[in-house]
């Protein structure tokens, strides 16, 4: 097996780096280099990471440790502690002896950290402390040294878990922010931080999230049966105004997807009176939306985006007057389109006032 600082001086050389070049992306002295690939001293812990980032290679490539050997001893120590009736000191003491010879492997960290809280739950005395304090321990060092996002989002859900039972309401906020926009991972962490002055604010998006999420999988449940269909949208639309409490600015898009659909499967089956009631609420939630002010428009009003990652002029320019005149050209309409009540409806979606849709206007037959 090579060593750290012989591996560090082969990727350097195969990418036609000096060792000035080197330490210059790390801001860190030349000096510094040339004592690891001499092998007078190593890395600071804290360097692992960027420096396998930069040679493009993982952690335990920059150790020189096989993966294949490592991984069979991992997967070996895994089915052990797996036969282990409960996660205990013995399956504890086989992933240290694991972690002594490979230090830096961010699955190893992980299995340490969930084994030292299994071992937790155990105690309720300074032993349970003690274990969830490890096991935070190695669950940092995943978040210090893996560049893997989907164990980081695991151990991020873990690590925040651990926090809360230790009552470290600051490292819990702290893990809670990293890295953005989540959905509903970051609503639901913060929604369970003791003393977090948002934490009521957190637990209503959590249930306006989860609200949307089954309104839209209600509505996209396409039964054969049409009287099946309208009781599924009937039922997304008392989802959604049980979630969101009147504040229809949060969803105002999914009643429009939600309107459209009902709209058409009233017209289908001849229903005029359910009809017209939804052409109407669909009109209203159309250009409610449309005069919403900037920053509390569409996508921007969901609390889990930080920023509109479309074009920001666009994103709040587009007419639901176009949008409503389109869509009711379906041929579910055909059976009213000429009558004096759908003619009145179309011209008061065709005098909608709203932002102004920037490409033009767009003819449509009455």
């Amino acid at each position: 097996m090579t060593t750290l600082g012989q591996n560090i001086r082969k990727l350097r050389k195969e990418r036609g780096m000096t060792q000035e070049d080197l330490a210059a992306k790390l801001n860190i002295s030349a000096q510094a280099v040339s004592k690891w690939e001499m092998e007078i001293c190593s890395p600071d812990v804290s360097l692992i990471v960027p420096l396998s980032a930069l040679f493009g290679v993982s952690a335990d490539v920059l150790f020189g440790i096989s993966p294949d050997g490592m991984e069979k001893e991992i997967e070996e120590t895994r089915k052990y502690c797996d036969a282990l009736e409960t996660a205990n000191e013995d399956a504890l003491e086989a992933w240290m002896k694991l972690y002594a010879r490979y230090p830096h492997n961010s699955t190893i960290h992980f299995e340490i950290a969930q084994t030292h809280f299994y071992c937790a739950k155990a105690y309720d005395d300074e032993n349970y402390i003690c274990h969830c304090k490890k096991a935070a321990e190695f669950y940092e060092k995943v978040m210090d040294e893996s560049t893997d996002n989907a164990l980081r989002s695991r151990t991020m859900e873990a690590l925040h878990h651990i926090y809360n039972c230790l009552r470290d309401s600051e490292n819990a906020l702290r893990i809670a922010n990293i890295g953005g926009d989540w959905g509903t991972l970051k609503a639901e962490m913060l929604s369970k931080i003791d003393g977090y002055e948002k934490k009521n604010y957190w637990c209503q998006q959590v249930f306006k999230y989860y609200g949307e999420g089954m309104a839209w999988a209600v509505m996209n449940m396409k039964f054969p049966e049409m009287e099946t269909r309208i009781f599924a949208y009937e039922t997304a639309e008392k989802i959604l105004d049980l979630t969101y409490l009147g504040d229809k600015a949060w969803i105002s898009y999914v009643y429009m997807a939600l309107y459209t659909h009902l709209a058409e499967c009233y017209a289908s089956i001849g229903n005029d009176d359910k009809t017209f009631e939804v052409l109407d609420k669909w009109y209203e939630i159309a250009l409610f939306e449309d005069n919403l002010p900037l920053g509390e428009h569409r996508y921007e009003n969901n609390p889990f985006l930080n920023e509109i990652v479309y074009n920001r002029d666009l994103a709040y320019t587009h007419h639901n007057r176009d949008y409503i005149l389109c869509h009711i050209q379906n041929h579910a309409f055909d059976r009213i389109r000429n009558s004096e009540r759908f003619g009145a409806y179309v011209e008061k979606v065709k005098n909608m006032s709203g932002i102004e849709f920037p490409f033009g206007d767009v003819d449509f037959e009455d």
